[in-house]
């Protein structure tokens, strides 16, 4: 700011200078429009060097702390983990009730009592505060041998369980690429937006600094300078506003990373905003309609979890189906008991030994809610296939919406190129021709409104393209290669 101060200062003192010396001030025109070039390259230059002091976030790198950080993915793993555990191995067979439980079962007792006993041979026993200790110990087995099948439908249901819990993962992980690369798309939109009302001040200041030049010459009056200054107010309320704009944008993009202070600690700064982003968007990809629905079928994480839900349905039909027949259980003990009493008619005994059988049941009537279950998972299964179809019809319909979005940026992004050309070569013009005093002030301030306005379009048709081919790839599953 102070510097924008000096080089002002200068130029208007050499203009007034020399008209002091009585010259006139077309001849020193070129010394003014120099000085005054310095000027706005060297404020340009000054803003930029802070800009490039910052350290610079990647796309590349964003996506990297993503995948390591966001709350999202790591709960999707976890989610994962927790399918695995149900699924694989022994142990899955155990989740699915197709192995046996074994328990070993143990207890000791002391008892206390005061005893009187008459027998019938006329004898009487009489204890106080008699001890009488019992120990038991079994080891059970318990194993189901067959359950209509149901225990083989929830194997299969615990393994499709963990492939939708991969596909679950994917999904998180295409999403919050999505999320991040629209959002970094964001903060680089914004940016250009600031620097492009950056340039716009510059250009404020030098036509007020010019206006006030000439007002003291008496070639311009107080109006031109008090309507610079209002406009020099209005650009630098703009562009103070932009720049809440850009650090929203930027917080936005942190909490996606899912830590917002991480990357800040990592580079040693103390804003978690005191970062840049790459200053140009690239957009270019020619898609096919026909070969994006294909990969859309193929591809789509969404549409391959409602596949598996639909699975899933089949799978409760079967469950409920096999309540109709029987279950066969098996069953194995090995007993140990233990008496010491010290009254009774017993003073010792010990025994132990093996028992084991089968057992089976059928259920014959339980109120029709065997066969009502039956029918609830027929029609959940039929719902299952109708979410399947709503989905992928909805999904097919956001893709062709998005690839006409896609194509309709980048033909504005061509004509935008061409208008902000025209509008920066005004824009140059008209600056020349106001140093000369051949165009006014008001028609400088719409040619550089209209420079502002071309460049502004034109980023915002880079982004909203590059946003369309980022949801066009997350669609397709693009993304996430396998």
């Amino acid at each position: 700011m102070y510097s924008h101060k000096i080089w002002r200062c200068i130029v208007v003192g050499i203009v007034v200078g020399k008209l002091r010396q009585g010259t006139y001030y077309l001849a020193y025109v070129p010394y003014v429009c120099i000085l005054s070039l310095f000027m706005v390259c060297y404020i340009s230059g000054y803003s930029q060097q802070i800009s490039s002091a910052l350290p610079l976030l990647t796309l590349n790198e964003a996506l990297h702390i993503a995948l390591e950080q966001n709350y999202g993915i790591q709960i999707a793993h976890n989610t994962l983990l927790i399918a695995d555990n149900n699924s694989r191995g022994f142990v899955g067979l155990g989740a699915a009730g197709m192995l046996p439980t074994v328990n070993l079962v143990g207890g000791w007792n002391e008892s206390r009592d005061n005893v009187q006993q008459r027998f019938f041979n006329g004898n009487v026993q009489e204890r106080a505060g008699a001890r009488t200790d019992r120990t038991n110990a079994s080891i059970q087995l318990s194993w189901t041998l067959f359950d209509g099948l149901q225990m083989f439908a929830q194997r299969e249901r615990l393994e499709e369980l963990q492939r939708q819990s991969t596909v679950a993962l994917r999904h998180a992980i295409e999403t919050t690429i999505a999320q991040v690369m629209t959002a970094y798309v964001s903060t680089v939109e914004q940016s250009v937006q600031y620097h492009a009302l950056g340039k716009a001040l510059e250009l404020s200041r030098e036509r007020l600094a010019i206006a006030e030049a000439k007002a003291r010459i008496g070639s311009a009056s107080e109006l031109d300078v008090h309507n610079a200054r209002v406009d020099l107010h209005a650009d630098s309320a703009a562009y103070v506003r932009q720049e809440a704009v850009v650090v929203n944008a930027k917080l936005t993009l942190l909490q996606i990373l899912g830590n917002v202070y991480r990357y800040a600690k990592a580079q040693n700064t103390e804003s978690i905003t005191a970062f840049r982003v790459e200053d140009s968007l690239i957009v270019g990809r020619n898609f096919v309609l026909s070969e994006l629905q294909e990969r859309l079928r193929t591809r789509n994480a969404l549409l391959h979890i409602a596949r598996l839900d639909n699975t899933l349905a089949h799978i409760a039909i079967r469950q409920a189906e096999s309540q109709h027949l029987p279950t066969i259980n098996a069953t194995a003990n090995y007993n140990f008991a233990a008496l010491d009493a010290e009254a009774g008619v017993i003073q010792t005994a010990q025994s132990n030994g093996l028992s084991f059988g089968i057992t089976a049941q059928v259920n014959i009537f339980n109120g029709f809610n065997i066969q009502r279950q039956i029918e609830n998972a027929r029609v959940s299964a039929l719902s299952a296939e109708l979410q399947y179809q709503d989905l992928e019809n909805r999904l097919q319909t956001s893709l062709v919406q998005t690839l006409r979005i896609y194509n309709n940026s980048r033909m504005l992004i061509e004509l935008e190129q061409e208008n902000t050309r025209l509008a920066r070569i005004a824009a140059a013009v008209a600056l020349e021709k106001f140093r000369l005093g051949t165009f006014s002030s008001l028609d400088l301030r719409q040619v550089q409104q209209n420079y502002i306005r071309a460049e502004s379009r034109l980023i915002t048709a880079l982004a909203d393209a590059k946003r369309a081919e980022i949801e066009i790839m997350r669609l397709v599953g693009d993304l996430v290669r396998e």
